[in-house]
């Protein structure tokens, strides 16, 4: 459940899949091969079209500067920018805790490690569909967007394997068949800078090289021509370790932190599928998916937090067929988890709509529960070809969590239009709600009362492809969203504020095919605000990026060598500036004295990333190997300020750029 899972204190691309159409098989064109070479079919995973982009992981994970992570490379799609925390994107006016996760249809946690490294090896992630607003109403409700990743099935042709080494990690794949009926994959990675590098000290503060590992697995059984099991395992684990000193800035002006802070991180997924053809083209997944979540943290003398959580989901989805052009889909989840939780900590109700949020004066609040939770929903979409070129898409979710008590009941509206056999045009609404985070419902440190956050999302888009090459895109949409939380003296939190975001996308993009150039531009015209109702007080989100423009293309130079590069360059980000001080706290600290919240603005952001890639094909296995340079002319990129402990001095902060990054692949 999101309440475990958040309890820490601490392009849109063409909806069009590649296309092949089959030649007639007749007795004049029949011939018998000498040898057959394996096919894939490729087509969409979901017939929806409303607000939802489709990329192939394989054009991802070349993107530069993604040092071979799909995952890395969604930041290159329209709509979705930097949290400042790596890979974790942030999507159309909301934050990064606002999306939702799904792995071949289960619903999963976070998919990235610290740092924003995904925890899939790359060669097993398929494709994306994202979806960035009004999304169907069998995925979990959120405010922000749906990440749907699909893994690809074992190879069935014979046993074989791959190892990988890039700059951060290695990571090794076996996978193959069985016997004509049974297949199976296994991968492993693990990071091995902390074994070469042990610990780097900046500013009084030492950080020990955090350490990360992960792994997946998949055991497919075909039972007959109409039915298939798949077991799924899955894992990943972080750890991080750091000492401030006590002379340091940071300490000096949070106290609290200064000694040693240590933060753990395991999560583990179990699953099996049963997947069957009912009649006809009805088709039934019935899943059973087991997760397990362990962290802790010790952060100096402000405290220590265990949480921990085992969770059971039983999990249906139905497709029936009522006649040609209408569809109806089903779907059912129940889920049963026990949560863990011993937290002695600082009680700071730190929100975005309160930058004076100090951590060392904040009260020590205790928590040692133990409770099981429950929640179910049901979902239903029908899909009707209402005339031979329109589908009206209608559907409808409710839910129920036993935790906070609440129930909602929310439709979904969509229009499919193919105004011409090359040109889409989409329009859908939907109502969505989002848990609030862990912290902010838990009992002692916030408010078991609240409600759900709420969100409007209204979009309308056209796509349209040139040739078979070429295809463009734009979008527009509207969030609106309410019930937001802000901090309270007395209930430590409430549902106060409101907020909006709304913007024009535009996608211009070449597919990769025998040709030497291909790639996209991506441009986003967008605004997000949030206002304190309580207050009245309205600002910017502190993910706004009004401006963002990303320019990726590859060329390849030859068979065996590709260059490929990626441009991003986005206006800069709202932050709240600190004019002196106002006062001392109770230990003689100095008390920041904040300007209005999120009233200044950072640089124009801008940076380029190349990549040069070889493949080579060897007797009995296949080599890839890749160079990257990031940030190629060093591009000085300010995403923040620190002060010094008296408030009078203002530094800027860099991100951290590895200024290169190599990967070699090998397949036997």
């Amino acid at each position: 459940m999101r309440f475990a899972l958040l309890f820490l204190f601490a392009l849109s691309l063409p909806a069009y899949a590649d296309e092949t159409t089959p030649t007639p098989i007749t007795p004049e064109n029949k011939k018998e091969p000498e040898s057959l070479s394996e096919v894939t079919v490729v087509s969409e995973r979901s017939p929806d079209r409303v607000s939802k982009s489709v990329i192939s992981a394989k054009v991802l994970r070349k993107v530069a500067g993604s040092s071979g992570d799909p995952l890395a490379g969604l930041q290159a799609l329209p709509g979705v920018v930097s949290s400042g925390n790596g890979s974790e994107p942030a999507v159309r006016g909301s934050g990064p805790g606002d999306n939702a996760y799904y792995v071949d249809d289960l619903p999963t946690g976070n998919i990235f490690h610290f740092g924003g490294i995904s925890v899939f090896n790359a060669d097993l992630l398929k494709d994306f569909n994202l979806y960035s607003a009004a999304f169907a109403p069998h995925y979990a409700d959120v405010t922000g967007a749906i990440i749907d990743v699909a893994l690809r099935d074992p190879r069935t042709d014979r046993m074989g394997g791959k190892v990988n080494v890039n700059l951060l990690g290695a990571d090794a794949l076996i996978e193959g068949p069985i016997n004509e009926n049974q297949s199976f994959y296994f991968a492993a990675r693990r990071s091995y800078i902390d074994l070469l590098l042990k610990q780097v000290e900046q500013d009084g503060i030492t950080i020990q090289i955090p350490n990360y590992s992960d792994y997946q697995g998949k055991y497919i059984l075909k039972m007959g021509d109409v039915g298939k099991l798949t077991f799924h395992i899955q894992g990943a684990s972080d750890t991080l370790r750091l000492k401030i000193g006590g002379n340091s800035d940071l300490a000096q002006k949070q106290p609290v932190l200064a000694g040693n802070l240590a933060f753990n991180n395991k999560n583990s997924m179990q699953a099996v599928v049963f997947e069957n053809v009912l009649f006809d083209t009805a088709f039934n997944k019935l899943a059973l998916e087991h997760l397990a979540f362990d962290f802790s943290n010790s952060v100096g003398s402000a405290g220590n937090l265990y949480l921990a959580q085992d969770s059971w989901m039983l999990r249906e989805q139905m497709t029936l067929p009522i006649n040609e052009g209408h569809e109806l889909a089903l779907g059912a989840n129940y889920e049963r988890a026990l949560t863990k939780i011993d937290a002695d900590l600082k009680n700071a109700t730190c929100t975005q709509f309160n930058p004076n949020c100090d951590l060392s004066s904040a009260s020590q609040t205790q928590l040692v529960d133990q409770f099981y939770s429950h929640g179910w929903d049901v979902s239903a979409q029908d899909r009707k070809r209402i005339v031979p070129t329109v589908t009206l898409v209608t559907g409808v979710r409710h839910t129920y969590e036993d935790y906070l008590r609440k129930s909602y009941t929310e439709p979904r509206l969509g229009i499919e239009w193919d105004y011409t056999p090359n040109t889409l045009i989409t329009a859908g609404w939907g109502r969505h709600n989002q848990m609030p985070i862990g912290q902010q419902v838990a009992k002692n440190f916030g408010n078991p009362n609240l409600s759900h956050l709420r969100a409007d999302h209204s979009v309308l888009g056209v796509s349209h492809k040139m040739d078979t090459m070429w295809s463009w895109k734009a979008e527009s949409y509207y969030k609106k969203f309410s019930e937001l939380i802000v901090d309270d003296p007395t209930l430590n939190y409430v549902n106060g504020a409101s907020g909006k975001a709304y913007g024009l996308e535009f996608l211009l993009k070449k597919d990769p095919s025998e040709e030497q150039l291909s790639g996209w531009f991506a441009l986003s015209l967008s605004k997000s605000l949030r206002r304190n109702d309580i207050t009245g007080e309205s600002f910017r989100f502190e993910l706004d990026q009004p401006v963002n423009a990303t320019l990726v293309a590859e060329y390849k130079l030859d068979a065996d060598y590709t260059l490929s590069a990626k441009w991003n360059g986005h206006s800069g980000t709202p932050y709240t500036p600190i004019n002196g001080t106002s006062g001392t706290y109770a230990d003689g600290r100095p008390i920041p004295n904040y300007a209005a919240i999120n009233s200044g603005t950072l640089p124009f952001y801008h940076r380029l990333d190349v990549r040069l890639e070889r493949g080579l094909q060897m007797d009995g296995y296949k080599l890839e190997m890749y160079f990257e340079w990031n940030n190629l002319y060093n591009q000085q990129n300010v995403v923040g300020y620190s002060y010094d402990p008296t408030y009078t001095q203002r530094d800027p902060v860099y991100p951290f750029v590895l200024p290169i990054s190599f990967g070699v692949q090998a397949e036997f």
